[in-house]
């Protein structure tokens, strides 16, 4: 216990009530509640349980619940002081609960533990640095698979024709096959954007409760126009599978062999597997060709951390806990069970993660994704309405439906929408 609490001391994460907490164990036991995502929850609970027999001397009382990664700010925020005293969140919402006074710093040898065990690229994706102040970092990394890519059913397509976008769709329609692409999520609909130059950037004052300064978008320049019309091109095939594509759908998809293809992630490798068996395939996102231009298209790429909440009773238990969620064998466990790509650099060398095909895919496609660093306040909302217009048909290039909706005019308003500007 000294040691952790002399670790603690040093990046100044314990408060008096923590103190107070760590005399607490011989009085009623440590109650910790942690967060995680909800197809994860049995392999969490018997995390949990390990983490207990590791610790016999302490009376441990440790309450698992659902918190979706990237769902982190919205559940912190309904109640920060009673939010979970360790919860997972992706990368890109770092800003929201730095904001949010929602994530402890690390340090001593917490601090330790991360840098020496995980890739450098994911404990940068939980930190900050500015000014002459040496980097902060707010998260251990557990995952290095947010991102997304191809299933597809090798009965129905070849290694071949699953290279370009515009063969795709034409085998599916010629077969009856749907695809399933979320053209309604803007996680997806980003990536249509940033094939075609799109990118965005924000600053922000580090000073004044990380108030962003300046965001800048150029989605509505020409890349804008040719990422509408290879959406609208995919949209009014008759295989698209329409709106409301999510896991569940995915899986009946292929299941019942109504499904050739879906662009989803490593979360459901496992599931697809086993419904289609030896056609189980899986690929890069193919390339599209939009008025004579070709491109091979992007997505985004990132990583999943645990955070521990500042206003925890327990900080030095919660900081241990975490850290022994995220520690090499339960990376390992996480890769056998679910096929996450580990953060952990002893479990990312080994032969059984470099051999996977699934994340050899991943790290093909990482090449051509963007970087998901915290994105503007107003980046989703403004992107789905722009998603769900292309699948309705209602933006187009001549603005059948109105002038306003044509693709320039609603890229312009759409822009000026996540700059905060309307």
């Amino acid at each position: 216990m000294k040691k952790r609490l002399i670790s603690l001391l040093a990046c100044g994460v314990l408060t008096a009530s923590a103190v107070a907490g760590l005399t607490a164990c011989g009085d009623g036991g440590i109650k910790l509640t942690v967060w995680g995502s909800a197809t994860q929850q049995e392999t969490l609970k018997q995390m949990v349980e390990e983490f207990k027999a590791a610790n016999p001397d302490t009376k441990y009382n440790i309450e698992v619940g659902v918190g979706e990664e990237d769902m982190a700010a919205s559940n912190v925020t309904k109640a920060p002081s009673a939010a979970a005293d360790v919860y997972c969140y992706s990368n890109d919402q770092l800003i929201n609960l730095l904001k949010l006074g929602a994530l402890s710093r690390l340090g001593g040898d917490y601090l330790d533990f991360v840098k020496t065990n995980n890739s450098e690229e994911s404990v940068a994706s939980g930190s900050i640095a500015y000014g002459t102040d040496d980097e902060k970092v707010y998260g251990y990394p557990y995952a290095a698979d947010n991102g997304y890519f191809m299933y597809y059913d090798k009965s129905v397509l070849t290694e071949e024709q699953v290279g370009s976008l515009e063969t795709i769709i034409s085998v599916c329609e010629g077969a009856g096959k749907k695809i399933h692409w979320a053209l309604d999520v803007p996680w997806y609909v980003a990536g249509w954007f940033f094939t075609f130059g799109g990118e965005y950037k924000v600053e922000y004052d580090y000073s004044n409760n990380y108030t962003e300064t300046k965001v800048e978008v150029n989605f509505n320049e020409n890349g804008g126009i040719l990422a509408s019309k290879a959406m609208a091109m995919l949209a009014g095939s008759s295989s698209f599978a329409g709106k409301g594509t999510d896991d569940e759908k995915i899986l009946t998809g292929f299941a019942t062999h109504n499904t050739a293809v879906a662009v989803s992630g490593t979360w459901n490798a496992k599931a697809i597997k086993e419904r289609l068996g030896d056609n189980y395939g899986v690929c890069e996102l193919p390339t599209v060709t939009v008025d004579g231009t070709t491109k091979h298209l992007y997505s985004f790429k990132g990583y999943k951390l645990m955070g521990v909440n500042p206003n925890t009773k327990y900080a030095a238990e919660a900081h241990k806990l975490a850290q022994f969620l995220t520690s090499e064998a339960n990376q390992q466990a996480r890769y056998e069970k679910h096929q996450i790509g580990p953060t952990n650099k002893t479990v990312a060398n080994s032969d059984a993660v470099k051999g996977d095909i699934t994340l050899n895919v991943l790290n093909s496609q990482n090449e051509y994704a963007l970087e998901q660093v915290s994105v503007p306040t107003n980046f989703w909302e403004p992107l789905k309405g722009y998603g769900l217009n292309i699948i309705d048909k209602l933006i187009d290039e001549k603005g059948s439906s109105g002038e306003k909706f044509t693709y320039q005019n609603y890229l312009n308003s759409m822009v000026a929408s996540i700059k905060g500007n309307k």
